[in-house]
């Protein structure tokens, strides 16, 4: 038997994810694979990792547990081998000045690949919540996100950043946006809060943060969340007029998606400048989708937002909260089945 010794050495700790337990509730189509990111070890798998290349690596499941969400990925996508192996063929060189996009994999048909925009949970919009849980030194008692949505708007602009959302084609004709990580921030944050969900969530978030979690910042987020959600519903009142808003602050920056959600993946990419061409993966896996989190773009705005050497605890606690609030936002939208892949620069 192969000696997988070498995983204890990465980054992930024991490889975790990586090989698949019997006892879980796997589905045949979307069982992980092991895979081995050293150049040389995965032909048998119909794929080699390119020395100097981009690495991507399985976490498995999103979790073990049914979570609220209605959104499945059993039965559905191709191998995860398959995936991994061509991951990087899916991903361009981010143009600066395009709009900022919703971790969001459904087709976007003025989607332009040659100017593709990084991907957030709620587009700029999304970045507020973030900012008012980890950052924010107002009392927790006052403000609306709207008004928070439209600060982070305005910081984006100030700083010659592009910012971007999205509504989708069946919003048109209900009360939301068509936007997940706004339309169900209430529930987000219910899941984020919920003492059924905590320990989940707190694993992903340690996880993905890896040496750069602080337990005392996941705390305080937390702590920030239950507040907040003690008044959510007068603090979220209003956020479906935050699209049009940015429309009018920026012209040109809303798409409308179209079609129904069929993500199987969540792609956290680490890679500096890149993001996922999500129109070409799903064309390509039989309309299997995608959720990409571009994590490097939420490190290269807290620099921005907050640039000096006294802020480092902010940069810190807004990162912790984006990334608290990405996991809750998979909790209120999937069952917990999505298959994890994160996207490492080569060694």
């Amino acid at each position: 038997m192969e000696d997988w010794g070498w995983l204890q050495g990465d980054r992930w700790g024991s490889g975790r994810g990586l090989v698949v337990g019997e006892e879980r509730r796997y589905d045949p189509a979307v069982v992980p694979e092991r895979i081995d990111p050293r150049p040389g070890r995965n032909t048998d798998l119909g794929f080699d990792v390119e020395s100097g290349a981009p690495v991507a690596i399985s976490l498995g499941r999103l979790s073990d547990k049914m979570w609220p969400g209605p959104l499945s990925a059993n039965g559905v996508g191709p191998r995860l081998a398959a995936v991994i192996g061509r991951l990087d063929d899916y991903y361009v060189t981010v143009d600066p000045r395009a709009k900022t996009r919703c971790i969001d994999g459904r087709h976007d048909p003025e989607l332009d690949e040659a100017a593709l925009g990084p991907q957030v949970p709620g587009g700029a919009p999304g970045s507020a919540l973030a900012y008012r849980l980890g950052v924010d030194k107002d009392d927790l008692t006052r403000g609306t996100f709207t008004g928070d949505a439209e600060m982070m708007i305005e910081s984006y602009l100030r700083l010659g950043l592009s910012p971007g959302g999205h509504r989708d084609e069946d919003a048109e004709s209900g009360d939301g946006i068509g936007c997940g990580a706004i339309d169900g921030l209430q529930s987000v944050l219910d899941c984020m809060t919920n003492p059924m969900l905590v320990e989940d969530h707190k694993r992903l978030v340690k996880t993905i943060l890896d040496a750069d979690f602080n337990r005392d910042h996941y705390l305080r987020v937390m702590g920030a969340g239950l507040v907040l959600q003690s008044r959510s519903v007068g603090y979220f009142h209003g956020r479906g007029e935050i699209i049009d808003l940015l429309e009018r602050k920026a012209p040109g920056s809303v798409s409308m998606l179209k079609g129904r959600h069929q993500e199987a993946f969540v792609v956290v990419n680490m890679v500096d400048g890149t993001t996922l061409s999500s129109n070409r993966f799903a064309a390509d896996h039989g309309g299997a989708q995608a959720f990409g989190y571009d994590l490097w773009r939420s490190r290269q705005l807290v620099q921005a937002l907050f640039p000096l050497p006294s802020h480092q605890v902010d940069r810190e606690r807004f990162i912790h909260a984006r990334v608290m609030l990405t996991i809750a936002t998979l909790m209120a939208i999937t069952d917990g089945s999505l298959q994890v892949l994160v996207r490492l620069p080569a060694a």
